[in-house]
């Protein structure tokens, strides 16, 4: 149980704004193949053949200075949950946003003449985001007893699903400009997500008798992810698949690319793109809501708070509320229930001067709405080809969350190789552990 507990609160406060995944870094470098996933109009110039070897990308944000070392501690052998100092750092409502892609293979062909270009590719994404209430961290670390004659709003709210990505694309030069179009066919994995008509979950304690009054007008969607809950004795047990597995073509969805690639002149170019137009996946294969919608009362109890959390051996929580079952009493529905998830819609602009055959000079922007919750990002960058199959770079960018992001990229090109490691925010792309932000995508492709 306390493995489960731990499991959850690290995705409550890590992976659950499940901020957007930016990758400015990677759209200001439109020689390099892997970019051409963020604008199907770039293809490496002077090459015809083209391979997408596997590469990582992970964005990660939470809305305050929050990490997993300021919840996770070791104590002698044993690792225990503290939540002191991230308590006092969260706002009122707080944010996470996750995004992770795994491109699998791709492959890209241009004609002799480079007119037209031929693109097809698989990746395996995940995003979403959660929202949750400060007030719900207090309860969990805190119990009940602080707050006596107050009542805490603590329905979380969240949106996380999973999916496979076939696309196929094809691209066109006229004169100075290339333009580019792919089509995205989805096949979800798993996906949960709340009705945020229904999010509520309140605990009010009356200071004269002492009675515990926990309302709940709550309801969540799950395919795959949830199969049952079971909150009898002392009631944690979610019968649960974690996120991974077969995609299923009964959880079926598409989107579309568009993108542009203008050389306005020997040293200038401009570049736009607008991803996951349309796209949604609409979920069929073990689809069910779980509804709680219920008034408890209960004399003289306290919820105990941290010793649910990390374990104590006098605990008793039966003898203070008979179950949580009692409480929740969470009814599985599989009847007609529909549930659909829209991707994020991204946008992508930028340019870039050359100032010398060494030295490069960029611009770029973008915009992501999802939900209601957008996101933007604008950077500066500066690159330098240090030698031919070696090139540096340095970002400067400002987005919704902060305004002081330093990128870096590495290019390693021996041959028809293209290594890469780049990070928007390099600060902290290599140190997940104590960073409330990371972003980070490194990959390898051949091309001829």
């Amino acid at each position: 149980m306390l493995f489960k507990y731990k499991t959850a609160l690290f995705c409550l406060f890590l992976t659950a704004e499940m901020a957007a995944q930016q990758e400015l870094m990677l759209s200001s470098m439109p020689d390099m193949w892997h970019s051409n996933s963020v604008n199907p109009a770039f293809y490496t110039k002077g090459k015809r053949f083209f391979i997408g070897l596997p590469a990582y990308a992970l964005d990660v944000a939470h809305s305050g200075d929050i990490a997993y070392d300021d919840i996770f501690r070791e104590e002698g052998d044993r690792t225990v949950i503290d939540l002191d100092n991230a308590i006092g750092r969260l706002e009122p409502e707080n944010d996470i946003f996750y995004d992770q892609r795994i491109e699998t293979v791709s492959l890209g062909f241009r004609t002799r003449n480079d007119r037209w270009g031929l693109q097809l590719g698989h990746a395996i994404v995940t995003s979403g985001w959660s929202k949750y209430p400060k007030a719900l961290a207090e309860v969990l670390w805190y119990g009940n007893a602080p707050y006596v004659g107050q009542t805490l709003e603590i329905g979380p709210q969240a949106d996380i699903f999973d999916w496979h990505e076939w696309n196929v694309g094809v691209s066109r030069r006229f004169g100075k400009i290339n333009l580019g179009a792919r089509f995205k066919y989805l096949t979800g994995v798993s996906a949960l997500r709340t009705d945020e008509n229904r999010s509520q979950m309140s605990i009010y304690t009356d200071p004269d008798i002492y009675q515990l009054t926990l309302k709940t007008n709550y309801t969540f969607y799950s395919s795959h992810i949830v199969e049952a809950i079971d909150t009898s004795g002392l009631g944690y047990d979610f019968n649960t698949n974690s996120f991974g597995g077969s995609p299923s073509t009964q959880n079926a969805g598409y989107a579309f690319d568009l993108g542009f690639d203008a050389q306005l002149s020997e040293n200038l170019s401009v570049n736009a793109s607008v991803l996951n137009l349309g796209g949604s996946i609409n979920w069929k294969k073990e689809t069910a809501s779980f509804t709680s919608n219920n008034e408890y009362l209960y004399e003289g109890a306290e919820i105990p708070g941290i010793d649910i959390i990390n374990g104590s051996d006098s605990l008793d929580f039966d003898a203070k509320i008979d179950t949580l079952n009692d409480i929740f009493r969470f009814v599985k529905s599989t009847d007609n229930v529909e549930l659909t998830t829209d991707l994020p819609l991204r946008i992508f602009g930028g340019a870039s001067f050359r100032l010398s055959p060494r030295w490069l000079l960029g611009v770029s922007a973008m915009y992501q709405t999802r939900d209601n919750r957008t996101n933007t990002a604008f950077g500066v960058s500066a690159r330098w080809q240090m030698f031919d199959w070696l090139s540096l770079g340095g970002m400067y960018s400002a987005n919704n969350r902060s305004a002081a992001n330093i990128g870096f990229h590495l290019l390693f090109q021996p041959g028809p190789f293209q290594v890469y490691v780049l990070s928007d925010n390099l600060l902290n792309g290599f140190s997940a552990r104590n960073s409330p932000a990371v972003n980070l995508r490194m990959g390898a492709s051949l091309v001829f």
